[in-house]
């Protein structure tokens, strides 16, 4: 992420959540109830914001479980504490995904409306199955809408790095790029793709 994103993403930290229209509890419900997340799991939130996901995924990994929330943007991380500090398994970090090596493997990585604003897709991706992943893990990118919605945003705001292909353009291209990936549910209120590893 460009330092002009970086600061773009903390100069509107403390209102984002005012005017965040689509993330409410019933889509965010909605969307991960299709992940098969499960108690004990360790999940890893990638530009968890303001941590709109972090309460749903405490909740369903329960007290055996770990959710690790990362963000770039100090002002969003430090929304997202506020915020969410008291869920007690849930860590904080401030790092850069795409240029620093994230500790620890995961049985989910999730990148929730983040993925417009990954400059490296095919290497970040590529780094994170071979380091981050557990045996079986997935990463899942997922927006509550679809890809007409979010580029119309990131046109407005010019807050992307590319815009949003269709959910199967995406799967399509990711499967090019060397991964097994499939689109989970794609309409005009759900986008999400899953990579579940290397193409044999």
């Amino acid at each position: 992420m460009t330092t002009e994103e970086i600061l773009f993403f903390d100069r509107l930290s403390d209102i984002w959540d005012d005017n965040e229209v689509l993330s409410t509890s019933a889509k965010i419900l909605e969307i991960l109830s299709e992940l098969n997340i499960s108690k004990g799991m360790e999940i890893l939130d990638l530009g968890t914001g303001t941590g709109v996901l972090l309460p749903f995924l405490s909740s369903m990994v329960g007290d055996e479980g770990k959710v690790t929330a990362l963000d770039i943007s100090a002002g969003m991380l430090k929304r997202a504490k506020k915020k969410h500090g008291n869920l007690f398994n849930v860590t904080f970090i401030k790092q850069d995904f795409e240029k620093d090596e994230v500790a620890g493997k995961y049985d989910l990585i999730l990148l929730y409306c983040v993925f417009p604003h990954v400059h490296f897709p095919e290497e970040t991706l590529k780094r994170l199955v071979l380091t981050n992943l557990k045996e079986k893990g997935r990463i899942v990118i997922a927006f509550p809408a679809d890809e007409n919605f979010i580029n119309g945003i990131h046109r407005e705001k010019k807050a992307a790095s590319e815009l949003l292909p269709s959910a199967p353009l995406l799967s399509l291209k990711l499967r090019e790029w060397g991964f097994e990936s499939s689109v989970i549910r794609y309409d005009e209120g759900h986008y999400s793709v899953e990579i579940s590893g290397f193409k044999n």
